[in-house]
């Protein structure tokens, strides 16, 4: 998670040596990486791409379910309309 434009302002123009307050290590270490250009932008990226297999998978899995479940489901809808044009027929031609 980037900081905000604030705090990436107040850690910049930070100066431990001249405040008496004093960085913990995970403020330095986000001090440092603000120095590197588009870090958070490279993170995100590293992120997607070891991420990306995993996410596949689950798509990938997500869509078999799909499949699986349209197909019972396609099948009663065209039993109900098959059902419904038997009926309309018997009806029109009863009347």
């Amino acid at each position: 998670m980037a900081p905000t434009k604030e705090e990436e302002i107040k850690l910049r123009e930070f100066k431990e040596e001249a405040s008496p307050i004093k960085l913990n290590p995970a403020e330095k270490f986000l001090k440092a990486v603000l120095d590197v250009p588009f870090a958070f932008k490279r993170v995100d990226a590293m992120l997607y791409i070891a991420n990306f297999d995993s996410e596949v998978n689950y798509l990938r899995n997500s869509f078999e379910t799909l499949e699986v479940s349209i197909v019972p489901f396609a099948f009663l809808v065209s039993l109900y309309y098959w059902d419904h044009r038997i009926s309309s027929l018997y009806y029109t031609h009863m009347c």
